[in-house]
């Protein structure tokens, strides 16, 4: 059963989950060479903030791939702070579309879509709920 978001938004398979938290590098692990159409394509990741709607997009050029085996998954560094510095904590749709240019954000004139899935953003710290116990004092008359 397709998942849809919105009027222009629809996912109909979610590949995978990633994992990110605000502040920090991380590595992300992705299978977008199986797919892909170009020789040597760079890389536009797409994401949309599930209940904002909010959209963050970047370009990763193919050389930034850092994998081992290529041909298997790949592999890129993300500096978090970088692209969601006023992101919002939460969940969001990603999409990871290819295409020739190093500078295109716009998502419509990609050549393909490579991966879709869900990817969490977690605050850099946890937060630690302290419940206060009040003495509350009721006068009737």
């Amino acid at each position: 059963m397709p998942f849809f978001l919105g009027k222009s938004l629809q996912i109909t398979y979610l590949d995978t989950m990633i994992q990110l938290t605000q502040g920090a590098t991380e590595y992300i692990y992705l299978t977008l060479t199986e797919k892909q159409t170009l020789t040597t394509p760079n890389y536009l990741f797409r994401f949309v903030n599930r209940t904002t709607r909010d959209e963050v997009t970047f370009v990763l050029l193919n050389a930034a791939d850092v994998s081992l085996y290529k041909d298997r998954y790949n592999k890129f560094s993300i500096k978090v702070p970088k692209y969601f510095s006023l992101g919002h904590i939460g969940e969001y749709l990603y999409f990871v579309y290819e295409q020739e240019s190093a500078y295109n954000l716009d998502y419509t004139k990609a050549t393909g879509l490579l991966e879709e899935g869900i990817m969490k953003l977690s605050p850099s710290t946890t937060f630690e709920y302290t419940q206060h116990e009040v003495d509350n004092t009721y006068i009737t008359r």
